[in-house]
């Protein structure tokens, strides 16, 4: 949801990336990025597609950085403290993806 220190919100109009596939004529997939069997799903369909249409594939992967990006930012002062509890609520409810695969795998 971020470009290093930059909102989704301000780098451009809708509510993702997977439109600017479907507007190249690109086969596009948009999945939850916290689901590690989306993903991996995903990126299977992606790679067949690749190799046997010999075509590009867009896969927009939704998700969210909860720390910072990098040992020299420090994200606090460009997310507000209401968005950040907002997300954390988010994943606690569904999951991280570790915790997700860990609950899977014990079930």
């Amino acid at each position: 949801m971020y470009a290093i220190s930059t909102p989704i919100d301000d780098q451009y109009a809708g509510d993702g990336i997977a439109v600017r596939g479907v507007s190249y004529g690109m086969p596009t997939i948009r999945i939850d990025g916290n689901d590690l069997f989306a993903v991996y799903h995903a990126t299977k369909k992606a790679r067949e597609i690749i190799i046997t249409e010999k075509r590009p594939v867009m896969i927009e992967s939704i998700s969210y950085r909860v720390g910072d990006h990098s040992t020299s930012d420090f994200s606090q002062t460009y997310r507000h403290e209401e968005e950040m509890k907002k997300w954390t609520d988010l994943l606690s409810k569904f999951g991280d993806p570790i915790t997700r695969l860990e609950k899977y795998m014990l079930k």
